[in-house]
């Protein structure tokens, strides 16, 4: 009986997927690539995100990113968007180069996966398993360090 299981699983699989008419070895595709579809941005407001449990007055250099037509970072970091790719409906898989800006270092790159509520919150997760939510605030609700800076020539 265990013989049997053992040889009509996978042709069962087999027949399955020529009966999708999905030969995906064939076209030397992986199903993943052709759910994946590039775009050009995030579909997110650009300015200021701040942690999800954190009141925007009350943002600090540790709770705040910046999301810029080019990447996203803090004070101490920032990722270059290399390239992004929506997997989802609300999900979009992001190649970025993200170093330390008080490093010499090289960018180290990698890929972060971004699960979107809106345009305006987002839950970032990467490879590792470092995961952070933040939310957009309006930089007139931010504390005052943020409410004077000049963001527009990297946010438009």
């Amino acid at each position: 009986m265990r013989r049997t299981g053992a040889i009509l699983a996978p042709m069962m699989l087999a027949m399955g997927v020529a009966a999708c008419g999905q030969d995906v070895a064939a076209a030397g595709k992986t199903p993943v690539a052709e759910a994946a579809a590039p775009v050009a941005a995030l579909p997110l407001k650009r300015g200021y995100y701040v942690a999800a449990d954190t009141p925007c007055s009350q943002a600090s250099n540790a709770t705040t990113t910046l999301l810029r037509r080019d990447g996203i970072g803090g004070s101490r970091d920032f990722c270059e968007f290399k390239k992004i790719e929506r997997a989802g409906p609300n999900t979009y898989r992001v190649t970025e180069a993200c170093g330390d800006l008080q490093d010499n270092a090289p960018p180290e790159v990698g890929v972060t996966t971004y699960t979107l509520s809106g345009d305006a919150s987002f839950t970032s997760k990467n490879a590792g398993g470092w995961e952070h939510s933040a939310r957009y605030c309006a930089q007139s609700s931010m504390p005052p360090d943020w409410r004077e800076n000049d963001i527009s020539d990297i946010i438009d």
